[in-house]
């Protein structure tokens, strides 16, 4: 019994200790949020900050400086980045109407 319980414990300990770790990751904290309360914190945080949270949520989309100078397209403002932020944490939320504020949001490529 007392094997099986340790088998239990390193197959789930794993998970545990990911998932503590996903409650203390601003990131995934930022996942959470909806509506004004998400807008107002994405207002607070810098360019980089938003840049940084869109290379982290979408690992094939083009935000940082870098690859957008070597892809030959504008940089994002800091208005863009966090509409995009925004945007991408808002989809996921069910029911979301498609806007931010008085904007509609929901199908602007960004």
């Amino acid at each position: 019994m007392e094997s099986f319980i340790k088998q239990i414990i390193d197959h789930q300990l794993p998970k545990i200790l990911a998932m503590e770790s996903h409650r203390n990751d601003w990131r995934y904290q930022l996942l959470g949020l909806k509506d004004k309360m998400l807008f107002d914190q994405l207002k607070l945080m810098t360019r980089q900050e938003l840049l940084g949270w869109l290379q982290w949520y979408d690992k094939a989309g083009t935000f940082s400086d870098h690859d957008c100078i070597r892809r030959g397209i504008p940089l994002l403002t800091k208005v863009q980045a966090l509409t995009a932020a925004y945007q991408r944490i808002m989809r996921e939320h069910e029911g979301w109407d498609g806007y931010m504020g008085t904007e509609y949001i929901r199908n602007r490529i960004l």
